[in-house]
């Protein structure tokens, strides 16, 4: 039985929602709402510890990681809304064809009037040619008067329809990417990955994963608040995005987490452009916008692992994890391959 069958139940509901956000100081947005009614009908466990955890290290002047959690959960509404656009453009459409179908009627109706007249003329009713003449003049300039209101109608739709189209393009491309530090999300990385298995199938050649996680972030989050937390991962993705080029492709991937996918690249040089994200990242200082305060420096441990053709994707990063694991391991601040870490141990980090 649904919600809206069951009053008492969704106003229990809707009550605990609200319960929930203003014990935790969460915004009541229309957003916010449908995350914390959902997380009080306890029926997506998944969202359930999400929350929990979001609200351990405390969420209530966290509006990014509000979007965030909003948009794993409910992406829906982005595929909503891609929906509402094809809609409207079909409606468009559809405005096309009753334009051509009223032009098509107009210019049967035409056709017939010159038909009749070439009658007329062919029986050399003198007396009626100019009555024949005139009807045509008006019918000519009836059909012009109708075409030019055919042309502007149809700039118009196709005006509109070009509209639509860019917002169309332009709400998947933001489906597509973190709004935090503008690199792509998961979403957006896996659908380039995928592009990208399938040109090295096709040009050969080696393809290569690194994982790079913020090193101790929790703490230097619950140290120094959100706000700048949030400057950090924007500071660390913007290592990774000057540092990567071309065919590669990085993205944030959760939390602290960033992936860079690199085409083309044995594991010796991805080794290289991992290092020299690590040593940019670890070369910045961090200074505290709203004081000036120096906070010193972060770094970064990156596994790196080679794909291997047949493999399904996850398998790659699953080993490159196991690197990354092993980096954090290791000390932290370091880079990790899959040649350096026993055989024994990515598999157990897989399977993990």
């Amino acid at each position: 039985m649904h919600y809206w069958e069951m009053p008492d139940h969704a106003r229990a509901l809707s009550e605990r929602a609200l319960e929930l956000m203003r014990e935790f100081k969460i915004a009541p947005t229309p957003p916010n709402y449908e995350l914390w009614f959902s997380y009080a009908s306890g029926n997506n466990q998944e969202l359930i510890e999400a929350l929990d955890a979001a609200v351990q290290t405390g969420i209530s002047d966290d509006r990014v990681q509000m979007r965030e959690l909003h948009l794993r959960f409910f992406g829906g509404n982005l595929t909503t809304a891609i929906d509402d656009m094809g809609a409207k453009l079909q409606e468009e459409l559809q405005k096309f064809a009753k334009v051509l179908e009223g032009a098509g009627q107009d210019t049967a109706t035409y056709g017939t009037t010159l038909n009749t007249a070439a009658q007329h003329l062919n029986h050399g009713d003198v007396g009626k040619i100019k009555a024949v003449i005139e009807g045509v003049i008006a019918a000519t300039r009836a059909i012009e008067a109708k075409h030019k209101v055919l042309e502007a109608d149809l700039k118009t739709s196709s005006s509109e329809v070009a509209s639509l189209r860019q917002r169309l393009e332009s709400i998947r491309e933001e489906s597509r990417l973190d709004p935090l530090t503008g690199l792509l999300n998961r979403r957006g990385f896996e659908e380039r990955v995928d592009v990208a298995i399938q040109q090295t199938i096709e040009d050969g050649g080696p393809m290569c994963l690194m994982v790079g996680d913020v090193d101790n972030f929790k703490k230097f989050n619950d140290t120094w608040g959100h706000a700048t937390g949030d400057q950090v991962l924007r500071l660390v993705a913007q290592c990774f995005k000057s540092n990567t080029k071309g065919r590669d492709t990085a993205a944030r991937y959760g939390g602290e987490e960033f992936v860079v996918a690199l085409p083309q690249t044995p594991i010796e040089n991805a080794m290289t452009v991992a290092e020299h994200i690590r040593q940019a990242v670890e070369s910045k200082r961090i200074v505290k916008r709203a004081t000036g305060e120096t906070l010193g420096s972060i770094t970064l441990s990156i596994g790196v692992a080679q794909w291997v053709k047949g493999e399904a994707i996850a398998d790659t990063l699953n080993r490159a994890d196991a690197c990354l694991y092993a980096a954090k391991s290791k000390g932290r601040n370091c880079v990790v391959n899959e040649k350096g870490v026993d055989a024994t141990a990515l598999t157990a980090r897989a399977r993990a």
